[in-house]
């Protein structure tokens, strides 16, 4: 076996160990039991999860239900993302005025009690927590 294969072994070995381990941790503190996203902070790392995998209609559909139950930071990435959506991620968000005033009060920690009824654009109504429609930018 030349040394660039018992290298390469060397470091697989390596790996699978490392892998193992990890796998050991999680199993031993509990993380993955549940459902996640069931609760805010949950929905809200399952979110940015999306959102760090540039998976930006999954990201803002969980942000928005997020921001709509009151989370404060989630009100904040998602009314960023509603508005600079063809800028920064070459896609519209689409999202009321009504629902970017909810989330602008959800910021400052005033949001009123949940359940009230968001519209998107004035063409349906949905429940809050509700997933927000998303427009590709030039789809048609």
């Amino acid at each position: 076996m030349s040394t660039t294969a018992r290298w390469i072994d060397a470091g697989a070995q390596v790996l699978i160990g490392a892998t193992a381990i990890v796998a050991a941790c999680i199993a031993l503190t509990g993380a993955g039991l549940g459902r996640r996203g069931e609760e805010p902070q949950g929905r809200f790392r399952v979110a940015m999860e999306a959102y760090e995998a540039q998976q930006w209609p999954q990201a803002y559909a969980q942000l928005s239900a997020a921001a709509d139950a009151g989370d404060p930071a989630a009100a904040r990435v998602a009314t960023m993302m509603a508005r600079q959506g063809p800028l920064l991620f070459g896609q519209r968000f689409d999202v009321s005025p009504e629902r970017l005033q909810r989330w602008d009060q959800a910021m400052r920690g005033n949001l009123p009690a949940a359940g009230a009824a968001v519209t998107s654009r004035g063409t349906d109504a949905r429940t809050a927590g509700s997933q927000p429609g998303v427009q590709v930018a030039g789809a048609r």
